[in-house]
């Protein structure tokens, strides 16, 4: 449905549609290099920043939560003024090694190079996950989709571990489709190690559907790159632990860049929904509450509509278990890359009975898409004090991208529990 709704507006003819989709990749591959690899030849400062320096550290055995060396090291391999505060895991430091062995720059430039790829790489493999044909314009399309996808841009753009991590936790699910579950596990177990927030949730489902051996090579390869970690700091793991929670408290501490109060001014690009449930109640111990809730309530129901509804495609059962994990833990932007996955059960076989939740999860994604962030940044320097301070702005409007990702969240638990009665009533019959 949504594949001829788009030949019809982009052209009957398959040729057609797809130069068109050709031509649009290609300029997205030009904002990839023009706005992100071309930058980085000259940029002192971005997200890699962070993984780059604490690599460093980590490599010559020092602690790479401290945060008066992490300073110091930072101005000296990247010439910077402006402050590094660690925050990834130790396992990421060691995933990224490599690359601190390299002069900045082009440490800088490598990286950047590789998140393009990756992209690529994202692409291919959702390709491959709905089995498409080269010659079906549906895998044309997804391509297109990838490569329009704004939050992917986002992470190229601030040269974020996100897309990095969001390639082999794609490929892992691939090849568990394959029945390939050693190669599956390793992948996510790198893809944890960079982003524990994002492959922990694939290896989740995996346990629930009961893949041991993808399971077990995930955790344990995660474990290995984690005791691997802590073999090189010369300190106890207690006094690891103070430095880092110094480091969390710069970053979630009050009107810290990811703090949900307003006492942040940028919490508008978060993610969870705390940021909405702040506004409406302005207490910080409601909006948590509220968020786990919410967030508890769609895990029991998925679970339930998983385990009842067998037949349940892994592609939507994987899209609403990761959107899931963005309603109350925090994630930034860059991070809603995973969620390109979606597009595949949206594309994939037709099913008569969830063609209009179909094309409303197809919407929301697009909406995801959408560069509301960059927009609302725009504007907003060109509104009156009393319209951004008012409750349509700061509950409505400002954060639109987490009203839209809750939305896809109810409509995504919607079609699990929905698919799930239909293959009871099959059965029953």
């Amino acid at each position: 449905m949504v594949t001829k709704i788009a030949a019809r507006m982009l052209g009957e003819s398959p040729k057609c549609f797809r130069m068109l989709v050709g031509l649009f990749v290609l300029l997205m591959l030009c904002d990839f290099i023009v706005r992100g690899i071309v930058p980085s030849l000259n940029s002192s400062k971005n997200d890699f920043s962070d993984p780059f320096v604490g690599s460093w550290l980590w490599i010559h055995g020092q602690n790479p939560y401290d945060g008066t060396l992490v300073e110091a090291t930072a101005r000296h391999l990247t010439h910077s003024m402006l402050p590094v505060v660690p925050i990834y895991p130790l396992t990421t430091y060691v995933l990224v090694a490599p690359f601190s062995a390299l002069p900045w720059k082009w440490a800088n430039f490598a990286w950047t190079t590789i998140l393009a790829a990756a992209v690529g790489l994202i692409s291919w493999t959702l390709v491959r996950i709905a089995r498409f044909k080269t010659s079906d314009m549906r895998a044309w399309l997804l391509v297109a989709l990838v490569f329009g996808f704004t939050p992917l841009h986002r992470a190229i753009h601030a040269e974020n571990a996100a897309v990095i991590a969001v390639a082999p936790c794609l490929l892992a699910v691939h090849l568990a489709d394959e029945s390939r579950d050693l190669e599956a596990g390793l992948l996510l177990a790198i893809a944890t190690g960079l982003k524990p927030q994002l492959g922990v949730w694939i290896l989740i489902f995996y346990l629930i559907q009961r893949r041991w051996c993808l399971v077990a090579t995930g955790f344990s390869g995660f474990a290995t790159l984690l005791a691997v970690a802590f073999a090189r700091i010369p300190l106890s793991l207690r006094s690891l632990f103070l430095y880092y929670r110094d480091d969390l408290h710069y970053w979630f501490g009050p009107g810290g860049p990811n703090d949900f109060t307003a006492v942040n001014p940028l919490r508008f690009q978060l993610v969870n929904i705390q940021v909405v449930f702040w506004q409406w109640f302005h207490a910080g111990l409601a909006a948590n509450i509220l968020a786990y809730a919410l967030f508890i309530f769609g895990l029991l129901v998925w679970t339930w509509s998983v385990m009842r509804g067998r037949s349940c495609p892994p592609s939507l059962a994987l899209t609403a278990l990761l959107a899931l994990s963005f309603l109350s833990i925090y994630h930034s932007v860059t991070d809603v890359g995973i969620l390109v996955l979606g597009f595949c059960w949206v594309l994939g076989t037709a099913d008569g009975q969830l063609k209009r939740t179909k094309i409303s999860v197809f919407l929301l994604l697009l909406g995801l898409s959408l560069p509301t962030h960059s927009l609302l940044l725009r504007l907003e320097p060109h509104l009156s004090y009393s319209a951004t301070s008012s409750w349509w702005w700061t509950g409505i409007v400002a954060p639109s991208f987490i009203w839209n990702m809750l939305l896809l969240n109810l409509v995504l638990i919607w079609a699990i529990a929905r698919g799930s009665r239909f293959t009871d009533e099959r059965h029953f019959t």
